[in-house]
């Protein structure tokens, strides 16, 4: 009895033994760091490692004050939405029409991914190398083919760098969103077509009565943490225009990177952070509420 006693405390104890690891990690990498940031958004520091002064509420009044912080969030729409829209695109486009058998289907099929597994470092360079206007292999086609007088730095115009800046972007992640879109397309009973067929419904009538309707849990959880992840997008920005020319593509990352690493504000850099989050948190609770697919 003693033994099946212990036995019995032992197993009350072992779920919270085996989550134990992971709530220390949860509370070492996110938690810890977010308070650290939040204190230090009270505080007038300046460089890393550093103490500040208590300053209140001073930061966060410069941060929602500041015209620079607010154009970076025009920038961060700018760059969501476009990534958004072209990825959802291609994406829908390239898993039609790799759902569907076939030897050379299977060989893209396989294939594909490949954009999506190069480091963004390397994917920084290829295109550098591609459209730069002193150098660039685009501009030296363009210019042998006579459609254009002289190299266009388009990386470097105002006009163009966040347009190429989202092709990039997208090039580089549309294979993955491909992936989870076919994955979910080869779930769809194909009986439902072939019932869609019989009452003579077309190839468009289909995707919007059948198709994109089945896919809408992805498409739910592919639209928030794809709109996320897109925004928090830092490393592709930096190496390739550093938010420049003019702030052009200064977005919100951009911003608190060049507050807190240029500028040498922490403690302003750490209310941004604060606010950003905050912000991000509403459209995450906006999101799920209004955007969440409904249970039939």
């Amino acid at each position: 009895m003693e033994f099946a006693g212990k036995r019995s405390g032992w197993s009350k104890l072992l779920p919270y033994a085996l989550v134990a690891p992971i709530i220390a990690w949860i509370l070492t990498t996110i938690f810890w760091p977010l308070g650290t940031v939040t204190r230090e958004s009270f505080y007038n520091t300046g460089f890393v490692g550093t103490q500040g002064s208590f300053i209140g509420f001073d930061n966060y009044k410069t941060v929602l004050s500041s015209g620079d912080y607010w154009a970076s969030w025009g920038k961060s729409f700018y760059w969501v939405l476009g990534n958004g829209f072209l990825q959802t695109s291609l994406a829908f486009l390239t898993a039609l029409l790799l759902n569907r058998p076939g030897r050379l289907i299977s060989f893209f099929r396989t294939w594909m991914i490949i954009p999506w597994i190069i480091p963004t470092i390397v994917v920084a360079i290829f295109w550098q190398w591609i459209f730069n206007g002193s150098y660039g292999i685009l501009n030296h086609a363009l210019v042998s083919i006579g459609i254009i007088d002289k190299p266009i730095n388009l990386i470097g115009d105002t006009a163009w760098s966040m347009p190429i800046l989202i092709f990039i972007n997208t090039w580089h992640w549309f294979p993955f969103m491909t992936i989870i879109v076919l994955a979910g397309l080869t779930i769809i009973d194909r009986e439902m077509y072939e019932a869609a067929d019989v009452d003579g419904a077309g190839k468009w009538k289909q995707f919007w009565t059948i198709t994109f309707p089945s896919l809408g849990k992805i498409m739910f959880a592919l639209g928030l943490v794809g709109t996320l992840w897109s925004f928090n997008v830092f490393d592709l920005i930096e190496i390739l225009t550093s938010g420049g020319p003019a702030g052009a593509t200064t977005t919100v990352p951009l911003y608190i990177y060049q507050i807190a690493f240029e500028n040498f504000h922490i403690g302003q850099a750490s209310a941004a952070s604060i606010v950003t989050a905050a912000c991000l948190l509403i459209f995450v609770g906006l999101f799920i509420k209004f955007g969440s697919p409904k249970d039939e």
